[in-house]
């Protein structure tokens, strides 16, 4: 069974507020890679670790030349603010030079609301690049899930990702929005995992880590592994659905 985490991070981070994490947030490629064999992944998606918004167009080219040794294995998504007045020809550059394969967004720690009309520049230029958007969601009201399905009705044509299937809430919004995929990471319970599925189809769950975060790879994988799902579902959920998203 092969195992792509789709939700990992590369690169030294600006404090925010996981403070006392301070000391592992800085991470090679070469960490993430002993990471992925030490657990059996074959493949990643690797976005930067959290920067100040002025500091990503440099935080997303550092990635860049970080994982360009590793092709194979590691993949890039940018890490970009809609407020950033030239993020739309950031994204641009990231995926046609670079070969980036997706975009991230954080509205918690860049501080707005995925509802609001600032974000829809990117998602059109992201549609127009037929890749797909990771959105952070959890913590506070700026990451309310229901933000997410609000964007997701205006771009029917966008495919977002929904890191981290946090709250219950997370399914709904995602079961009422086809074009929205959810990524297990922070899921309470392999019982959870299951639910998703059933509520779902395991077509629309997607493994990731958020390494160096989260509970760890090994943690975040066992949810999946421990779920009374099929194999074949398993199968779809840990490798099968990132990789069809994005190749």
């Amino acid at each position: 069974m092969t195992i792509f985490d789709a939700h990992t991070h590369i690169g030294k981070s600006d404090p925010f507020h996981y403070s006392s994490l301070e000391e592992i947030l800085s991470v090679k490629a070469e960490d993430l890679l002993s990471e992925l064999d030490k657990c059996d992944v074959v493949r990643a998606v690797a976005m930067p670790n959290y920067a100040l918004p002025h500091k990503l167009a440099d935080a997303n080219l550092a990635l860049a030349n970080s994982i360009e040794r590793f092709s194979d294995r590691l993949l890039g998504f940018a890490w970009l603010d809609p407020r950033i007045e030239d993020c739309c020809k950031q994204l641009e550059t990231l995926v046609k030079k670079h070969g980036f394969r997706g975009l991230k967004l954080h509205p918690v720690l860049g501080g707005y609301y995925l509802s609001n009309r600032v974000v829809d520049h990117l998602i059109e230029r992201a549609i127009r690049l037929d890749v797909p958007v990771m959105a952070h969601t959890g913590w506070g009201m700026l990451g309310n899930a229901s933000l997410l399905g609000q964007l997701a009705e205006r771009f029917t044509d966008a495919t977002f990702i929904m890191a981290h299937m946090i709250d219950p809430e997370c399914v709904e919004v995602a079961r009422r929005h086809e074009n929205i995929y959810l990524e297990t990471s922070y899921s309470q319970h392999p019982r959870r995992i299951a639910q998703a599925t059933r509520s779902l189809g395991p077509e629309r769950l997607i493994y990731g880590s958020d390494y160096p975060l989260g509970g760890g790879m090994k943690f975040e994988i066992s949810k999946i592994t421990l779920a009374e799902i099929t194999d074949h579902e398993r199968a779809m959920i840990l490798g099968e659905n990132i990789s069809r998203l994005i190749e």
